[in-house]
């Protein structure tokens, strides 16, 4: 049997092993999508070793096919990770350049697996991989004419939103390749008016971008980004966009701009801090600083990753009492235990309280215990606890499985 047989043989196992009526459940998946990369990695080792690339294409088919047909529960992204590995086969083949298996055959297998016998979500990375790969022109006219039929059968009269989605979605790659194809850039933006996702702008800002458009592109990038400024949160964060444009066309004051505003959509990004005050003045940089913190509501714990790379551990602890945020207390309590033991101690006696009054199962009992146990860990903490139990014990008698948990104190 050849090596090939026995990786194909091999896939049909793995499936077997966790399938059960047809399924593979939540708990079986993570076995058959360990099993399934597993057996990728190797077989895209060794094909390749052996120069067996048509081989490996037929392997990789094989198993995305199969993944695709097999009904699961794979809510722990275990299709996205398999995928990851199928194109790294993909790619081995396509980039090995050899004769068996030329651009040309693999497209065909691509095209011959867009007549939706593919469930949708594999069917888009079909369509993904296309559009990124085969970029000779005859391949580009082939997606090309692909594409104009799929939206022509498309025009069906239908007002189904899932069928506008799949519009949108070909017209989209269609502007991909126009731009691949070196269309004029006045035909691709006319035919942007027929698409109406919100992901055609973003595709526009980067045709515009490969064509050397940049003030077409800076002007999609402020229109996106003044959305997300009006909504007060970034999906996206578009500021990075043009942060980036104007820091590389050398407009200082543009991007010391554009780089304030992300932060201000991207509060406690550390990445960001870094940067704005690697690009400011020493002298300047207290003043900034303030600025800065200034512009944020004293509670507010996105901030705390800021405070402390100011080593601001005064203010971290003024927001962690404002908004009793006991996980912060948690992540940043070596440094204010060490300063502020009695407020970190207060901050956990009032959550205690607060989280007794509120608990009505043993579970929550049960976190009412930990925290006991936590605040005995300070000073004066074993007689703090043993007095709170005893409160609990008073005013929650009648709560016989919180008197269990908290019996030891």
């Amino acid at each position: 049997m050849t090596v090939f047989k026995e990786y194909r043989d091999e896939i049909n196992r793995i499936f077997s092993r966790y399938t059960s009526g047809g399924f593979v459940d939540y708990y079986h998946c993570r076995g058959l999508g360990h099993d399934m990369i597993d057996l990728m990695i190797d077989a895209t080792e060794e094909l390749s070793f052996r120069g067996e690339y048509k081989e490996l294409f037929a392997l990789a088919n094989k198993g995305f096919l199969k993944w695709g047909k097999t009904d699961k529960d794979d809510s722990d992204g275990e299709t996205q990770d398999f995928i990851y590995y199928i194109k790294q086969a993909w790619d081995v083949v396509y980039d090995s350049g050899e004769d068996k298996i030329p651009h040309g055959k693999m497209y065909d297998w691509f095209e011959k697996h867009t007549d939706g016998s593919v469930i949708d979500y594999m069917e888009e990375q079909i369509y993904e991989y296309m559009m990124s790969h085969f970029k000779e022109p005859e391949l580009l006219q082939k997606k090309y004419d692909l594409l104009n039929r799929k939206t022509e059968e498309g025009v069906d009269g239908s007002d189904s939103s899932y069928v506008k989605y799949q519009m949108d979605r070909w017209r989209e790659y269609q502007l991909r390749l126009m731009a691949d194809m070196k269309k004029p850039i006045e035909e691709i933006r006319e035919y942007t008016k027929m698409i109406s996702s919100y992901s055609v702008q973003e595709t526009m800002a980067e045709i515009e971008r490969a064509y050397g458009n940049t003030n077409e592109v800076i002007a999609i990038y402020q229109e996106l980004a003044a959305q997300e400024d009006a909504r007060g949160w970034a999906r996206e964060n578009w500021h990075l966009k043009l942060k980036d444009i104007y820091k590389e066309s050398g407009d200082e004051e543009k991007y010391r701009a554009e780089l304030l505003s992300a932060m201000t959509l991207d509060v406690g990004n550390e990445d960001l801090w870094k940067e704005y005050k690697g690009c400011c003045a020493p002298e300047d940089w207290p003043t900034r600083c303030e600025d800065l913190f200034s512009s944020v509501k004293v509670g507010d714990y996105r901030i705390f990753p800021w405070y402390a790379q100011e080593n601001r551990y005064d203010l971290i602890m003024d927001g962690v009492e404002v908004g009793e945020h006991i996980d912060r207390l948690k992540q940043y309590e070596k440094k204010l235990k060490e300063l502020y033991p009695d407020r970190c101690l207060t901050v956990l006696l009032n959550n205690t309280k607060r989280m007794a009054e509120q608990s009505n199962k043993r579970q929550d009992y049960r976190r009412v215990a930990r925290n006991l146990r936590w605040i005995q860990q300070y000073p004066n903490g074993k007689t703090a606890a043993a007095e709170l139990a005893q409160e609990f014990r008073l005013k929650y008698k009648r709560k016989r499985a919180m008197m269990e948990e908290i019996l030891e104190f």
